[in-house]
């Protein structure tokens, strides 16, 4: 009888693709809150707003960088960099819009 040896996906998790996880739930968190903060002052955020929604356009455009850079890692499960890459290219992406719209 013949013996089959199967090699099942490593699960290792990608450091960089948590990480990148990580980041967009820190920019939807702040998103939401940026939301909730700008309807409580009833549009009259201000600069304080402003310097949140930057930081956290960043944070986001940071976070797509790292999703990208933790394919390359070796040996280990992407579903984490699959899932931190889209959730930041898309917040990154409403981010921007956002800031367009409020720039015309």
């Amino acid at each position: 009888m013949k013996k089959y040896k199967y090699s099942l996906e490593p699960d290792n998790k990608s450091k960089k693709g948590l990480e990148s996880i990580t980041a967009a739930a820190i920019s939807l968190v702040l998103l939401l809150a940026g939301a909730v903060v700008s309807l409580a002052m009833k549009g009259n955020g201000g600069t304080f707003l402003g310097a949140i929604g930057l930081f956290s356009f960043l944070l986001s455009v940071y976070g797509f960088y790292l999703g990208i850079q933790s394919f390359s890692e070796k040996n280990v499960n992407h579903r984490y960099c699959i899932v931190g890459s889209m959730a930041s290219g898309i917040l990154a992406v409403l981010w921007l819009a956002l800031f367009l719209t409020g720039i015309s």
